[in-house]
């Protein structure tokens, strides 16, 4: 990747946006598109963005990642001014004490830190809470007027962490799930867009808002593009050989590129596809069994309208849903790599039915 790419996704990553409120995050990308292409991206009434390479082919490849993050919103203000918080998707609630937040209102960011328990007062009791209801949020108010001032219930929330580089081409930073599948579908649609021989199918990049609640976005989107085939980026997990995790998740690891999916509502012929295109360019590439319908928007894509031909790429992961997680640049480019490739060796003749009787 070059240092203009990571520069802009440094900026992705430390821009909020909590489930529900994508806009900022779109918005970049949105810009970005246009700068780079010449095309004129638009966002749908949900706040998905869309964004469109038509050459006039009968088949269309949706490429798609979900641009929000995991998040808090708020859900009462006490007399003390302490505000309290419920989960946007899945919080790791022992994790938010002794973090600070970022709370979005309509005057703009309020800042705000969830305390701890000093160990001197804590004495005899075990691990940290495990519900929001005992981790109130502080932003220095001392009353329930002045934190209604600064705070409105139904305001999202973030931590505040942002994107650190670590050794060699590892990066850490909060909500790489999504924003790092989202980026990699942009900047795979923008080398498509221009590329000196035009892919000869039609494409559509989504950054679908609300997948951590119920892939609302991703269902939403599909519905409207009702493509032919769909690629979805998410995050899969890349954890330790250590314990039974291994044995379920797989042996996905950093730095061995993009993961393939593969399991009974994965296109058998598209991923053949897609294991070619890996082999020809020598693409890294690693492969997860997911036996059922998954959590990401490749099954909203598969069961919106008739349903889509489909594949899904995980970009490995540690620490997922954690505001220190941790993935490798090369897989990153690897994921770029192939669905690059992977769409230009797309045509309207490409069989997708199976051998028939």
């Amino acid at each position: 990747m070059t240092s203009e790419q990571i520069e802009f996704l440094k900026t992705l990553i430390e821009t909020p946006t909590p489930t529900g409120s994508e806009s900022a995050g779109a918005l970049l990308l949105g810009r970005r598109i246009k700068a780079k292409t010449g095309l004129q991206p638009t966002i749908d009434l949900h706040g998905n963005l869309h964004a469109v390479l038509d050459v006039g082919a009968k088949t269309t490849v949706m490429i798609e990642g979900h641009g929000d993050e995991i998040g808090y919103i708020v859900s009462y203000i006490d007399d003390r001014g302490y505000v309290y918080l419920q989960a946007l998707g899945g919080i790791v609630v022992p994790l938010t004490a002794a973090e600070r937040l970022t709370i979005l209102t309509k005057n703009g960011p309020v800042n705000g830190v969830v305390g701890a328990r000093p160990p001197h007062l804590a004495k005899g009791e075990k691990g940290l809470p495990d519900d929001l209801r005992n981790l109130p949020c502080d932003i220095g108010a001392s009353s329930k007027a002045e934190a209604e001032a600064l705070v409105s219930v139904g305001d999202s929330a973030v931590v505040d962490s942002g994107f650190r580089p670590l050794a060699g081409t590892r990066v850490s930073g909060r909500g790489f799930d999504d924003r790092i599948g989202t980026f990699a579908m942009c900047e795979a649609f923008i080398r498509l867009a221009t590329a000196a021989q035009k892919p000869s199918v039609n494409v559509h990049y989504v950054s679908s808002v609300c997948e951590e609640i119920g892939l609302v976005g991703g269902r939403l989107a599909s519905y409207a593009v009702h493509p032919t085939i769909g690629i979805s980026c998410d995050v899969g997990f890349a954890v330790a050989p250590t314990g039974d995790d291994i044995k379920v998740s797989g042996d996905q690891q950093l730095g061995k590129g993009a993961a393939l999916a593969v399991g009974p509502i994965y296109h058998k012929g598209l991923l053949a596809h897609m294991r070619k295109t890996a082999a020809d360019h020598q693409i890294a590439v690693q492969e997860r069994a997911v036996p059922k319908g998954a959590g990401n928007n490749g099954w909203a894509m598969k069961m919106e309208r008739g349903g889509t031909a489909v594949a899904q790429i995980a970009v490995p992961l540690r620490y997922m849903h954690s505001p220190v997680e941790v993935l490798d640049l090369k897989d990153v480019e690897s994921v770029i790599d192939l669905t690059t490739c992977a769409v230009q060796g797309l045509t309207d003749d490409f069989n997708l039915l199976p051998e028939q009787p």
